[in-house]
């Protein structure tokens, strides 16, 4: 077992740059104007919030042994220590919130998945895309017409994504709770002195579209000048799937630009990423479930760009604690490759 620590708070050397409440995996921390709080029931003593304090805000010191001899617990002192007697009061509301079994996760949603939902999320995602490509393999499929075929196409690929959402709500009535808000799918929320504000986030999604587009063209380029070229261009496979008129564009647009980024991002940002982090920390989760996010799409030649993807997706769910700019990235991510897929066969 870890030794038994607290905090020391000093509220008055607080700059209020909101650094130690992103970091904080539990949401046991609130930072306000004057004061600072942490809910000791939901700590988990990861001392990121020390880490990242370069003002000495935060302080870690050894607890006090109780009457008992041994080190003082939980029920020995305040679950929230406060910096200002003055702020007990206005504090009450705030430790109250963070205390309700609720809001014990880690996650960008309201719920606390366990391993078993991890684990039962992958199953149903393996056994979606085995009846997905073996529907889609039938011989009676690739006789139809163009048009026929196509259409099939799209529907087998809408009962794909259909199945696995009917999955997640599943999930998240089991833990009482409805699908927006099991899986953080929710305007971001202000956490003490730091607004999550929209405009923020859109500035990181537009970052990361870029930095992330441009790993992928010099990714490709670059290994392509060394002789491994790509199997299947895009370009080709969505026009071979879906059609490369208007119906196609359309239909690529529905699934594959908006459907697949909306249950991908349930899936490994939602409900994987949340129960890796309590078990490896925060760059430890997102590094493993971005290459198992990378290795699920079953390309070696994409799985570089793919885990640089899927990293930044993780970076952005944890840090913004919402699904909603993971979501909007990956939208945009897919967006530009369909975008391009088309652009190349005209």
């Amino acid at each position: 077992m870890r030794p038994v620590s607290q905090h020391t708070l000093y509220p008055e050397r607080c700059d209020h740059c909101g650094r130690c409440v992103r970091v904080c995996p539990t949401g046991a921390l609130k930072v306000g104007a004057s004061y600072i709080a942490i809910d000791r029931e939901i700590c988990e003593g990861c001392d990121r919030c020390v880490e990242i304090c370069d003002r000495d805000a935060i302080v870690v010191r050894t607890a006090p042994k109780s009457a008992a001899g041994r080190p003082a617990g939980p029920t020995d002192e305040p679950r929230a220590a406060v910096g200002s007697r003055a702020e007990a009061k206005a504090l009450r509301k705030v430790v109250a919130v963070a205390q309700k079994p609720k809001a014990q996760h880690t996650g960008a949603g309201a719920v606390r998945w366990e391993f078993v939902d991890a684990a039962a999320i992958a199953a149903v995602m393996i056994a979606a895309m085995l009846g997905k490509n073996a529907l889609l393999g039938l011989r009676v499929v690739e006789l139809m017409p163009d048009a026929a075929r196509s259409l099939t196409r799209a529907l087998v690929l809408a009962l794909y994504y259909g199945v696995q959402l009917g999955a997640f709500a599943f999930l998240a009535r089991r833990h009482k709770s409805g699908l927006l808000r099991a899986f953080g799918l929710r305007r971001e929320k202000a956490s003490g002195a730091e607004p999550a504000s929209a405009v923020v986030s859109a500035a990181l999604v537009g970052g990361l579209f870029l930095a992330t587009e441009m790993f992928a063209i010099g990714y490709g380029l670059a290994v392509e000048s060394m002789g491994w070229m790509q199997p299947h261009r895009l370009s080709n496979d969505l026009s071979s799937v879906f059609g490369s008129g208007g119906v196609g564009i359309a239909l690529s647009a529905v699934l594959v630009a908006l459907a697949a980024p909306f249950v991908e991002e349930l899936a490994f940002r939602g409900v994987i990423l949340p129960v890796l982090s309590r078990r490896m920390g925060m760059w430890g989760a997102i590094l493993v479930s971005a290459a198992v996010y990378a290795a699920f799409h079953f390309s070696a030649w994409m799985f570089a760009p793919t885990m640089v993807l899927g990293i930044a997706l993780g970076w952005l769910a944890t840090t913004r604690r919402s699904l909603v700019p993971a979501i909007a990235l990956h939208v945009l991510y897919n967006g530009a490759a369909v975008t391009a897929a088309f652009l190349l066969t005209r």
